[in-house]
């Protein structure tokens, strides 16, 4: 399996452009980020916070546009060198202090200890893009809790297993045997799969591969069921929890090739804000809100 952190330093260079509004459209791939960028800052601005704690800042333009659209203080850390390196550079040209970005790994909670005590505690937190790079979700959460005063706001991003309902895919399938049917015997499941192959495009979608062996594809990056990680949140001592979706599908991923793209993007980009309960199928993404009980 290839290393995370191989594959957001070679990521690095380029993935402010995914936040860019002059280079939205000229990417190869769809920007759903800028919309979840969206997203969190008008969530940011209702729950009144007046400082956040990025963990899994990247190259810090979450922070620089947080703090230019809602004036509030922002302070993070990543765990790729080259991330901080390029963000800490990013801080400073936009009039922001390099410091504010650390160098931290997120799974090492003596680390994450030391952070919280030079950084303190903060309105909000958020984590965008990490969590389907860790295996204890738990902890995960309990670090977020740390940098959050009582009563402050969670932001966890999530890949969205539920949208594999609407995939037709080998996520399909996946989700089928692996998830709906766990606990049922092996014989049950073997005549299942064996169905799925027939009616599902289980060759489908191709593994997303770089040439240095740390593709998206080929590093930890985990989907999670909604409702199992609402739980994770609720077990570490939080309320009020509420899901977001984002990166809207206008039609199962695998159709998308039968339309011009700038009118398939255009679609997807209208329904960024639909906010209903289709969002859980349409969307390969969401984020749970929830408040810090004390």
């Amino acid at each position: 399996m290839g290393n995370v952190i191989d594959h957001y330093d070679g990521s690095a260079p380029t993935y402010h452009l995914q936040y860019d509004p002059d280079h939205l459209w000229q990417q190869d791939e769809y920007p759903p980020n800028f919309f979840r960028l969206q997203m969190v800052t008008r969530i940011l601005s209702e729950v009144g916070a007046t400082s956040v704690y990025d963990l899994g800042a990247g190259e810090a333009s979450p922070m620089v546009s947080i703090h230019r659209d809602l004036g509030i203080r922002v302070e993070g850390s990543d765990i790729s060198p080259e991330m901080v390196r390029l963000g800490r550079e990013h801080l400073e040209r936009h009039g922001l202090r390099g410091e504010a970005l650390s160098l931290v790994d997120s799974r090492d909670a003596e680390a994450v200890s030391a952070e919280r005590a030079r950084r303190g505690e903060f309105d909000a937190v958020q984590a965008l893009g990490v969590i389907p790079h860790v295996t204890d979700d738990a902890a995960f959460v309990r670090a977020m809790s740390s940098f959050l005063k009582p009563r402050g706001t969670l932001l966890l991003q999530f890949r969205n297993s539920m949208f594999s309902m609407f995939t037709f895919n080998r996520m399909t399938k996946e989700f089928i045997l692996d998830e709906l049917m766990a606990p049922i015997p092996q014989e049950f499941k073997d005549a299942v799969a064996a169905d799925l192959d027939r009616r599902l495009a289980a060759d489908l979608p191709p593994v997303r591969r770089r040439d240095d062996g740390h593709g998206y594809d080929e590093i930890l990056a985990r989907f999670h069921n909604p409702f199992e990680l609402a739980e994770v949140v609720r077990a570490q001592g939080f309320e009020d929890i509420r899901f977001h979706w984002y990166n809207y599908h206008p039609t199962y991923p695998m159709l998308s090739g039968q339309f011009d793209r700038a009118d398939y993007w255009k679609a997807q980009a209208a329904l960024e804000h639909e906010g209903t309960w289709r969002g859980m199928f349409l969307c390969s993404a969401g984020v749970i809100q929830a408040t810090k009980t004390a």
